[in-house]
């Protein structure tokens, strides 16, 4: 019975070796990335011979790395077998500021997000992230101490910030006007799009210290010169007052539940009666896809945070003293929650 079961499927065999090796194709692909191999090759066709030269690796390593990323269409191998060309799926990862499969596999090649990932089991154990026990240090303090973790991560989170902002400046209505304050505002990219789409309104970005400097850098760029301020602070601690409408931006998925309760509630005291507080994350349903499942669990390796519900979501605010208006999609699992004062 266990040799004709096996004998039937064999092709469910084979997709459980694709899924054990995923691993492997997906550690290829970063080490690509990581040495500019798609960046080289963009340049036109070159041997094994000059890319280990250009890259500083060993040329028999490198062409076997080479073939191996071949065989599934990152890169082609030109039939004298030292020769490689760009493919469509390789020009994907030619490094550019705005493009999210590049500055993605850079942050994924790093050693410290493939440890976090090795411990795996510890964080389903536990329910806690596995970064810490990998690596030493949380996945905050590396990357304020760490110049290339901190690279890394924000033109990873930049590169995906700049396009859904876009699309949330779109979605909701900000008033004419309107003086927005942005809790957690990160690199800026939101705050960004919002004074771009809506000429008349001022913001203020509230971010940590050693954030604020590359959101002004960001602001700058934007051409909404005096529009906006920065402040250096601690949302924990201190929001602004007297806004017209307030936003935070995926930064409450990096928490538990008791400590999304605290943010919410602190800025709620600083809110006006009608006053909208609009809630912006990724929220997941049964028609949540794999990419977003699995970027939820990253969440959860990374810092201990998760995706949740818009139920949930929605509890929260109530026991920080918030009421939700309305729910707005935005795209995919992103949705905006317009919350007020109950």
């Amino acid at each position: 019975m266990t040799e004709h079961v096996k004998t039937a499927d064999q092709g469910v065999n084979r997709q459980m070796v694709e899924l054990l090796q995923g691993a492997w194709r997906a550690r290829a692909v970063h080490v690509a990335a990581e040495l500019g191999l798609p960046d080289l090759l963009a340049q036109g066709e070159r041997t094994v011979a000059d890319l280990a030269g250009l890259t500083g690796t060993h040329a028999p390593t490198l062409g076997r790395l080479l073939r191996a990323l071949s065989t599934f269409g990152v890169f082609r191998r030109l039939p004298d077998g030292q020769t490689y060309a760009q493919t469509p799926l390789s020009a994907v990862l030619v490094a550019e500021p705005a493009n999210p499969e590049s500055t993605d596999a850079r942050f994924m090649a790093a050693n410290w997000h493939w440890a976090a990932w090795g411990d795996l089991l510890h964080t389903v154990r536990t329910g806690e992230s596995s970064f810490e026990k990998a690596n030493g240090t949380s996945f905050w303090e590396l990357t304020k101490s760490d110049p290339d973790a901190k690279q890394r991560f924000n033109a990873a989170m930049s590169a995906v910030s700049e396009a859904e902002s876009a699309g949330i400046a779109r979605a909701y209505g900000f008033p004419a006007g309107a003086h927005v304050v942005d809790v957690a505002g990160g690199l800026g990219s939101l705050l960004a799009a919002v004074l771009t789409e809506h000429p008349t309104v001022r913001g203020t970005l509230l971010e940590r210290p050693e954030i604020v400097p590359l959101a002004e850098e960001l602001l700058a760029k934007a051409g909404v010169d005096g529009r906006y301020e920065t402040i250096a602070g601690d949302f924990f601690e201190d929001v602004p007052a007297g806004a017209d409408v307030y936003t935070i931006k995926r930064a409450l998925h990096d928490w538990d539940d008791d400590t999304i309760v605290r943010i919410l509630a602190r800025t709620a005291r600083s809110m006006r009666p009608g006053v909208p507080l609009l809630i912006m994350e990724s929220m997941v349903d049964e028609t949540s896809d794999q990419e977003a499942l699995f970027r939820g669990l990253l969440l959860t390796v990374l810092v201990g945070g998760q995706d949740r519900p818009e139920s949930d979501y929605r509890e929260l605010a109530g026991r920080a003293g918030l009421t939700v208006r309305r729910s707005i999609p935005v795209g995919g699992d992103l949705r905006i929650l317009e919350t007020v004062r109950a």
